[in-house]
């Protein structure tokens, strides 16, 4: 009996472990989808202010820069666009070429910001991933 105590306390244990941390999500639509992150204008959504980590496609000119904030379109549908904005200790050679063709995907981790934007008339949810580390931007070419 008290080997399926001490059972069931670390396999709890282990679970809300998994559940610390960091959000990750794969493509700009999962985020604009995702449920604690799509939501109306002017309301504050349950995934701002956590980090989470986002992982996207490079192609079809879907990535613009503009000083130290990159614009990424999400590659299959361009109404939906997210920014990443990186603090003056991420060195700009570290993201100023994520738009080489070369360039396969990326994978950014940052606090997340939202904002709001209006996309043919209609208004709605954005965000800002905030990077303040080098190690937590990286492009891929596989």
């Amino acid at each position: 009996m008290e080997n399926k105590i001490i059972l069931f306390i670390a396999m709890v244990c282990l679970s809300l472990a998994c559940n610390i941390g960091t959000t990750s999500i794969k493509g700009i639509t999962n985020l604009a989808t995702k449920a604690d992150c799509k939501g109306p204008c002017g309301k504050v959504m349950p995934c701002e202010g956590k980090p989470m980590s986002l992982e996207v496609e490079i192609g079809n000119g879907n990535i613009m820069h503009s000083g130290n904030t990159l614009f990424v379109r999400d590659p299959d549908n361009y109404d939906y666009t997210i920014k990443i904005e990186f603090s003056e200790s991420v060195p700009p050679e570290k993201y100023i070429n994520a738009k080489d063709a070369e360039n396969k995907k990326f994978k950014v981790t940052g606090i997340v910001e939202g904002y709001d934007v209006f996309v043919h008339e209609t208004c709605m949810r954005s965000y800002i991933f905030k990077v303040s580390d080098p190690k937590n931007f990286e492009i891929m070419d596989k």
